[in-house]
């Protein structure tokens, strides 16, 4: 199951957001981040070089990579609700017979 990287507590009329560095930081090294960023990061450049044709190109070979890769993330997400929604725990207990 996901965590969350910030956690929003009101107090008064202060607002105070507390981040967890470790989990951020975890979700930009996924997968999915990387490419992301890589996708961006190409296509940006070749938007300033001026060739719109290349950078077309890269958008529609990462836009497909990207979408597998979050369709995916959401089915782990829906397979470890099923699964926290519907465990059983047994209890096995043995007693010893006291004469």
């Amino acid at each position: 199951m996901a965590t969350k990287i910030w956690k929003k507590r009101e107090i008064g009329r202060a607002t105070i957001i507390i981040v967890n560095l470790k989990n951020a930081a975890l979700q930009l090294c996924t997968c999915t981040w990387i490419e992301i960023m890589t996708g961006a990061g190409i296509t940006l450049y070749l938007f300033y070089l001026q060739n719109y044709n290349l950078a077309a190109l890269t958008v529609v070979v990462f836009a497909p990579l990207i979408g597998f890769h979050f369709v995916m993330n959401e089915l782990a997400k829906e397979k470890d609700d099923c699964k926290q929604n519907n465990r059983l725990i047994g209890i096995r207990s043995k007693r010893q017979l006291v004469d």
